[in-house]
């Protein structure tokens, strides 16, 4: 048998970004053998052959019916991570996206034409949409053309608002959606582009979440992919004068010149305070004075397999401190900072490889509703409704009173000592209730949450850990998610998606409290997710 050699390629979109969890397949020329996986969270794809072979890289962009072709290699070619194969995608991933599939039956579309005061196309441009008289869509955005498509019942009342100078929605358009359009009906502005200038901080952090205290250092930002600008960092921060929809492409070089990973973001709003970009380095501080730097750490661009990023969690879930609540009084976990839980959520996230979209949107939208919107993560009630010294035996005197019931299944649940109630009450992000929870938690992980229960409150990664368990294992939600969805890689609409989140609250909280809550989280966190290409 030849000898297998290891072959890295990474993925490109059509805008140079690397394209995560892509389809992608490699097979010898001529054979009908192939390996098929997707691509990793930076855009790799790692397999073997065997030496002097020609092997063809296949991938399935989104919207795409089959694999295509993108390259031939000899498989005795030299790559690494460091200098992996690169294939790149005629297109970006939201023109591949764009592509959408027919529209299921019973939905139309109505599609709007937004343009400033003066006829100017404003692209990248936020719009809420809603039914008549409802509650608001999470923002739809604008493409190249000033065009937004809004997805609604035939013969439906809809409403669609638009974005002022001053942050806020002002209804535009009032009317009923009929069959669809497919001429875009005109919405103009009150206002000209030029209304929609704002400016950004931009607070640069490293992959710890603590400040990038590097000073003076080169900053390279690109502007809706044409206009180019050179900054530097100072004391961590950049001030931008931006504009509304304007995409930014960030580059920040080390004190060698060579640039760490570009990241890119987009302008959402004129008032707009500040953006923390995480950087993928470690913490540096010093001087980065030309030829002779004084660096006390040396920079490295490492791989942390992280998931989620700050500047996402953020624009998700707001900035404020979490877990203050009073129950959580004294606790080492009360008032962590996005900083301090990122690196936790994203452990567990990453140890049980938690990573595909879909089930993290979801995951994502119960651990926020499950522990109060991150204000505890310990049940605020006192435990004592699952405590068997509030139910002895003569309250089954009544066999079918509400009592006899409890004190039956606080005896099935395994709280059969005084005290287990509250001991065992819930606790973490998704609330772990009963003894017999612990048990099984504690049998899945080896921690002794049994002995200890607090760990679920004082610790930040046991309370995700936690929650990831009881999702994936205890749960078993993945599973209503992965049979919700025909293929966990394809666009799907709004209504499919909120069947699935129906089906996931009912498995997740026993039944169907703040369920509109949930679904409302579950859209804006999947928009979110569509407008990074991800998580990052």
């Amino acid at each position: 048998m030849s000898e297998l050699k290891t072959i890295t390629a990474r993925f490109f979109d059509g805008s140079g970004k690397y394209v995560r969890n892509l389809n992608v397949k490699s097979r010898y020329a001529g054979s009908s053998k192939e390996n098929i996986r997707k691509t990793d969270i930076n855009g790799f794809f790692i397999f073997q052959a065997s030496s002097n072979r020609t092997v063809e890289i296949l991938a399935k962009p989104p919207n795409q019916p089959d694999y295509i072709l993108f390259k031939s290699i000899n498989s005795s070619i030299i790559s690494s991570e460091n200098n992996p194969i690169v294939v790149n995608l005629p297109k970006t991933i939201d023109e591949y996206k764009a592509n959408n599939p027919p529209l299921k039956k019973g939905i139309v579309s109505t599609v709007f034409k937004i343009v400033d005061s003066n006829g100017k196309v404003m692209v990248n441009f936020p719009i809420q949409s809603r039914p008549k008289s409802k509650g608001n869509s999470p923002d739809k955005y604008t493409n190249d053309q000033g065009l937004v498509e809004v997805l609604s019942s035939p013969n439906r009342d809809i409403e669609v608002l638009v974005l002022t100078s001053g942050d806020q929605f002002e209804l535009k358009f009032s009317g009923n959606s009929g069959s669809g359009t497919k001429q875009p009906i005109l919405i103009k502005l009150n206002e000209p582009y030029d209304s929609f200038k704002g400016f950004t901080l931009i607070k640069v952090l490293d992959k710890s979440g603590q400040r990038y205290a590097v000073q003076d250092v080169d900053v390279e930002m690109v502007f809706d992919n044409v206009n180019k600008k050179n900054l530097k960092v100072k004391n961590g921060q950049l001030k931008l004068t931006n504009w509304v929809g304007q995409k930014i492409k960030l580059t920040i070089f080390k004190p060698d010149g060579t640039a760490l990973d570009s990241v890119e973001f987009m302008v959402r709003r004129v008032k707009e305070e500040f953006i923390d970009l995480q950087l993928d380095v470690d913490v540096l501080n010093g001087k980065t004075a030309q030829n002779d730097p004084s660096i006390p750490q040396r920079i490295e661009d490492s791989s942390t397999g992280q998931i989620i990023s700050l500047s996402f969690f953020k624009e998700v879930y707001g900035t404020k401190k979490l877990f203050w609540h009073k129950t959580m009084n004294g606790r080492p976990t009360q008032n962590s900072t996005p900083e301090q839980f990122l690196p936790a959520l994203n452990k567990g996230l990453l140890k049980y490889k938690m990573t595909e979209k879909l089930i993290l949107c979801h995951f994502l939208a119960q651990i926020y509703h499950e522990c109060d919107h991150f204000n505890t993560l310990i049940e605020y009630a006192s435990g004592k409704d699952y405590d068997i010294a509030t139910f002895p035996p003569s309250v089954c005197n009544a066999p079918k009173s509400r009592s006899c019931r409890r004190r039956k299944q606080i005896i099935a649940e395994g709280n059969t000592t005084p005290g287990d109630g509250p001991k065992y009450k819930g606790k973490g992000l998704i609330q772990l209730t009963w003894k017999s929870a612990y048990i099984k938690y504690k049998n899945y992980s080896g921690i002794d949450v049994v002995s200890n229960s607090d760990l679920l409150c004082d610790d930040l990664f046991h309370a995700v850990e936690s929650a990831v368990w009881a999702f994936n294992e205890f749960k078993n939600a993945d599973s209503l998610v992965r049979n919700g969805y025909s293929d966990l890689t394809k666009t799907y609409s709004d209504s499919h998606h909120l069947g699935v989140v129906d089906k996931v609250s009912r498995r997740i909280n026993g039944g169907t409290v703040g369920l509109s809550e949930r679904k409302s989280l579950f859209l804006k966190i999947l928009r979110e997710v569509e407008k990074r290409n991800g998580f990052k």
